[in-house]
């Protein structure tokens, strides 16, 4: 008995241990500004009743960032009457290269929808935590501008009410717009209690 009450105990623990941490995270996320390419205060309440699909990754990127821009736009490209539900998002975590003015170019080759963020160092450190991903500036030195950035590769989908789940990367489009919708109906249970 003493076994089986002591299980109980942890369970519950851990169930409301992660209620907590989730529902915090959650509101530290949408307390959470970042700035669009022409200046102006973003937050998640911006969204409204679309699903945004998150992309962290910076402009000087050689493969991997176009790669998965293009693919998500392509994947929203064939939502068909579904696409004006989701709103992407690109959220450069390279402030010190990636200008208002260079993120406002480099989205113009993806989604026409597609909104470019970014913010200064401290709001992206407080981001991309209270989402679950990472960025690392690899830098040999001070003034060196040929770095790398590393950082979480995948996308997340959110909502203006701080709802999030992680979309992984697929090989192709098509893969990605069913992850997308499987995703999205995910959090439309979490939000229903279905």
């Amino acid at each position: 008995m003493s076994i089986l009450g002591f299980v109980i105990i942890t369970a519950a623990v851990f169930f409301a241990s992660e209620f907590f941490a989730s529902k915090w995270e959650s509101e530290r996320l949408l307390k959470a500004e970042l700035k669009d390419s022409s200046g102006n205060s973003w937050n998640l309440s911006k969204l409204k009743d679309k699903f945004g699909i998150i992309y962290f990754g910076y402009t000087y990127c050689p493969d991997i960032c176009p790669t998965a821009l293009n693919d998500l736009s392509i994947a929203l490209e064939g939502m068909g009457h579904d696409r004006h539900l989701y709103q992407p998002i690109f959220i450069s975590v390279d402030p010190g290269r990636d200008t208002r003015q260079v993120i406002k170019e480099y989205i113009l080759h993806f989604d026409q929808n597609l909104l470019g963020l970014t913010g200064t160092s401290t709001q992206l450190k407080s981001f991309t935590f209270n989402i679950g991903a990472t960025f690392a500036l690899q830098k040999k030195g001070p003034s060196d501008q040929d770095y790398v950035v590393n950082h979480t590769i995948g996308y997340f989908m959110v909502t203006s009410t701080g709802q999030k789940l992680p979309v992984p990367i697929r090989k192709n489009p098509k893969e990605l717009r069913k992850v997308i919708i499987k995703v999205k109906n995910k959090i439309l249970e979490n939000i229903t209690g279905e």
